[in-house]
């Protein structure tokens, strides 16, 4: 590094002056140095010094400056990024080094030599055949079974490959977007084999709809910022992101017509078969939206005769396709939507319940209800009331329909708490129908200041023997704010207090009454033939708790029918039931005495709040 700068200055002014014999031998020093700091690297990416990316950069733009091209070696070995890359030692490439190597060739593009686009293109071809082979799977059987002992280093160099490709297709938007269609045309007539092997280029359909998929895709993270990692000349701002994205996708669109000029020289080419569905749900919705656009894409390039003749694509007419007996491109762009729309419409209906789905379904079902109980237990009098003379009620579970996405194994979208949202559902209505139940029960009830709410207790007389229940009173603001002496969370002088929070029908209330008259909270047997008909399963070992997933594409025509209301026969077969089936008893005594205090809130203007004294002492003989 001590002599980089100054002999860096000697390589720039002798490219400028055009003195070759002097900057072939600084090009050799340099390439040394390069294959030096290369040599540091081992089985991790390279990056140079700045100073080292530096000089390329400013070789690249003397040489694109000049006219005449007498320096070969040192153009090949800056655009073509030898320096850079190295030849045959196979280094890491550096997200750094991606990041010079685009400006490189934003450099190129600005001064209109496609020359030197070319030199990184050539470089590039064998770099991916030499260095980015693939590398295949070795197995070993010590263990008594087949398994793959290289799997890290065979995932590694996927993603390498797959990284080094989205480079080149982001170049050929770039081309694309500068109109350069001689310089690709140029890129696809490059080989360096017989018969020809394209190695940055598509060879199936499959490759090219994936990849405009994903790009396309505005939840792809990689690709969110793409304007960051590939910069156009002349954008900016909020839209960047789409122009790099809506020129890349043209490229894409441009080497699906390329598709028409392969010739298959082997039984494995297929270049114009329509791709594979993809497995998920997701993955075929995201490639039907995205196919009108492409279908755009396609249309106008079919119209620019400038680039069709440029890219001798200017023989794809629907008569030749027609004596060809191949698809016409916009025919095979509708024909594969309508393959992709029924693989979709089959899978919606025919798609498998996940056993893992199901299982975090009755787990949460599980713990959300078990919770529920028995945080309403605390309540629930601790002898048995008989049932004659009493007042019941009963607060049954729910069922719902369910897209059968959520429970499938890779779903379409992520549904938010489809494990718990049903459960959650029959926990508030649980809630709320003990909360309902005080409601009835009440024998007086008064509205009450703040101020005064303590002192309205302490004039009812309670002791140790009685209970207050809370439903949304803030206790804290009490202890904290008005200083109410003897009061914590749990007990008010000798008085339990258990606070269950506000329900739809009772809310910022007190319930006070003997302990003794709590009601009983239990959960009942659900009838055989319930369980038989919804094949309920028993999900809990202290509750009567049953659940269940069923599939009405694979049901009984009377649950079927049962669950048709406002929908299709075509959405039903794509919905699940889900069912939470509980049987809970809130039963009471009769004649007992259940004295409301309720908060007066002046926001909710619910009437003339009491006077203290109105407020009077529990019959202690009830």
């Amino acid at each position: 590094m001590k002599y980089f700068s100054v002999l860096s200055d000697l390589l720039l002014k002798s490219i400028r002056n055009q003195q070759t014999n002097v900057s072939k031998t600084l090009s050799d020093f340099f390439y040394s140095a390069f294959r030096q700091v290369r040599d540091q690297y081992k089985n991790r990416p390279v990056v140079y010094p700045v100073a080292y990316y530096e000089i390329v950069y400013k070789a690249i733009e003397e040489l694109a400056i000049l006219k005449e091209k007498r320096n070969y070696l040192l153009e090949h070995r800056t655009s073509g990024e030898i320096w850079l890359l190295g030849e045959l030692q196979g280094s890491e490439i550096s997200e750094e080094t991606y990041s010079w190597m685009w400006q490189n060739l934003l450099l190129s593009i600005q001064y209109q030599q496609d020359d030197l686009v070319m030199n990184h293109w050539t470089t590039c071809h064998q770099y991916y055949t030499y260095n980015l082979g693939y590398i295949h799977n070795e197995y070993n059987g010590t263990l008594g079974t087949l398994q793959v002992s290289n799997q890290e280093a065979v995932d590694k160099r996927l993603t390498e490959r797959q990284r080094f490709i989205e480079f080149h297709y982001a170049l050929g938007g770039l081309l694309m977007y500068r109109e350069r269609y001689s310089c690709i045309k140029r890129m696809f007539n490059h080989t360096q084999s017989q018969p020809p092997k394209y190695e940055l280029l598509p060879e199936s359909m499959v490759e090219i709809f994936k990849f405009y998929s994903d790009v396309r895709d505005p939840y792809e993270l990689n690709y969110t910022w793409i304007s960051h990692r590939y910069s156009f000349p002349e954008t900016s701002g909020m839209y960047s992101d789409s122009v790099t994205k809506k020129w890349i996708m043209s490229y894409m669109a441009v080497l699906f017509l390329r598709q028409y000029t392969i010739i298959p020289y082997l039984i494995t080419m297929k270049p114009l078969d329509f791709p594979t569905v993809p497995t998920t749900q997701g993955a075929i919705k995201q490639w039907i939206d995205g196919l009108d656009f492409f279908r755009i894409l396609v249309s106008e390039h079919l119209q620019n005769s400038v680039l069709l003749k440029t890219l001798n694509l200017d023989f794809i007419t629907e008569e030749w396709c027609n004596e060809n007996q191949k698809l016409y491109p916009l025919t095979f762009i509708d024909n594969f939507k309508l393959n992709l729309e029924q693989a979709y419409k089959v899978n919606a209906e025919t798609l498998p319940i996940s056993a893992k789905k199901v299982s975090e379904f009755e787990n949460a079902t599980k713990n959300i209800i078990e919770s529920t109980i028995k945080e309403l237990k605390k309540i629930n009098n601790s002898i048995e009331i008989k049932d004659s003379d009493t007042d019941k009620w009963y607060v049954n579970g729910q069922q719902m329909l369910q897209d059968k996405d959520a429970f499938s194994e890779n779903p379409e979208v992520y549904h938010i708490d489809f494990e718990s949202f049903l459960s959650s559902v029959v926990s508030r209505r649980l809630k709320n129908g003990i909360g309902e139940t005080f409601g009835y029960k009440k024998s007086k009830s008064f509205l009450l200041k703040p101020e005064e709410f303590f002192k309205a207790v302490d004039n009812l007389g309670i002791d140790e023997n009685y209970i207050i229940v809370n439903f949304g009173v803030n206790i804290d603001f009490y202890i904290d704010h008005l200083k109410v002496s003897e009061l914590s969370a749990i007990k008010y002088k000798r008085t339990d207090i258990y606070s269950l929070g506000s329900s739809y029908c009772v809310r910022d209330s007190f319930f006070i009454l003997k302990k003794s008259n709590l009601p009983d909270i239990t959960t009942r047997p659900i009838d055989k033939e319930i369980i038989t008909k919804y094949t309920l399963k028993k999900i809990s070992d202290t509750l009567n708790l049953y659940s269940s997933v069923i599939d009405l594409n694979e049901t009984s025509q009377e649950i079927f029918n049962e669950n048709k209301q406002d929908k299709s026969d075509d959405e039903l077969k794509k919905s699940v039931l889900l069912s939470v089936i509980i049987s809970t008893e809130i039963k009471w005594k009769k004649n007992i005495e259940v004295i409301q205090l309720r908060q007066y809130s002046e926001f909710y203007q619910e009437g003339v709040p009491n006077k203290l004294d109105d407020v009077k002492l529990i019959n202690n003989k009830a």
